[in-house]
This record gives C-alpha cells, structure tokens and sequence, in this order.
C-alpha cells in the first residue's frame, strides 16, 4: 500500500546539468621558461624567397572573312493562285550556290543545294559568277 510518504515526496532526479569547469593549475616544471617547449620544428627544404618579376600577357582576335567569290543561279518566282500559277506575277531571285571567303586560315569553300524546278519556280540563268577582284557585285 502507498504511504503518504511516496505520494508527497518529490522524485529526486540526478543532476543533469555539466559540472563547471576546473581551472588548472600550471606545475613548477611548466612555470621554468624552456625555448624548446611549446614550439613545432618542422624539418625540410630551407625556405627561399619566390620573386617573379616577368609578366606574360596575351590577346586573340578573330574576324570572320571576307567573301572572295559567290556563284548564283538567278531563279523566277511566279504567283501561285486558288486558280493555278500567275506567269503576269513574278519575282526575279539570286540564290548563292557557291561561297569562298578568305578568312584567318586561308580560304574557306562552302556549297549550297541548287533550286529545284517546281510549277512556279523557273532558273533563268545558271553559274553567275561575282568576286571581289573583278569590280563585280562584291
């Protein structure tokens, strides 16, 4: 049976809380001044001063050419209607085939498809050649 003892009396728990700290105090043999004590050696190379007195500095520049000579075919672009195609409506087209330019690493060649014949569309004329030297369209 409880007593009234048990049921009164608070539990007394064990302290949870850290003890303070303790200060330390130091022994005679540490009071004594030793040059050896308290200091790392660290053993190797010597130490050399490290002096750069050059710079190096460097630039890129990179243009995109210049166009030598471009080949064109000149193409007829006709209207095309709900009704079929318009031959009184027409565009007249250079499409470049050909390209050469001349840039940093020489001269660059770079081809294109040829247009294709359709209802609407007519080549006129082929190879028309234009470049820089000549005077021409370039």
């Amino acid at each position: 049976m409880a007593t009234f003892e048990y049921i009164v009396r608070p539990v007394v728990i064990p302290n949870i809380r850290p003890a303070p700290a303790q200060k330390i105090v130091p022994s005679s043999a540490a009071t004594t001044v030793d040059p050896e004590k308290g200091f790392a050696i660290i053993h190797g190379n010597p130490a050399k001063q490290l002096d750069l007195t050059t710079t190096t500095s460097s630039s890129i520049s990179r243009s995109n050419g210049v166009e030598v000579h471009r080949r064109v075919d000149r193409v007829r672009v006709y209207q095309v209607t709900d009704d079929g195609v318009n031959k009184d409506n027409y565009v007249d087209i250079e499409v470049a085939n050909k390209l050469i330019w001349a840039d940093y690493n020489g001269r660059q060649t770079r081809n294109y498809k040829r247009p294709k014949t359709a209802d609407n569309i007519e080549i006129t004329d082929r190879d028309i050649l234009y470049n820089r030297k000549s005077g021409g369209y370039l």
